[in-house]
């Protein structure tokens, strides 16, 4: 997509004003689109594709996991000393 650099520079002209205009208001909101926009039109200009900045991933604080030493009391066996399990004990994961 060819667009002239006369219509390119209308449109960066059209957003100084805007970004004058945020700038004197206190905006920091619309300084910062505009600014990108201005941005992405000179990108235009100088014929590169724009570039996004990735800001580096914040690393996760580091945890201590405790693993208990002795297994779970809250596991009961599958088979009881007596034969099978009663029905009140039984669970649908229990194979």
């Amino acid at each position: 997509m060819n667009i002239p650099a006369n219509q390119i520079c209308d449109h960066i002209e059209s957003q100084v004003t805007k970004l004058r205009q945020a700038i004197s208001n206190g905006d920091q909101a619309t300084v910062r689109e505009t600014s990108a926009v201005i941005e992405a039109y000179c990108n235009l200009l100088k014929g590169s594709a724009p570039t996004t900045k990735q800001a580096p991933m914040p690393t996760p604080p580091q945890q201590d996991y405790v693993l208990p030493s002795q297994p779970s009391s809250f596991a009961k066996p599958l088979v009881q000393s007596g034969g099978e399990i009663e029905e009140k004990d039984r669970n649908i994961l229990d194979f």
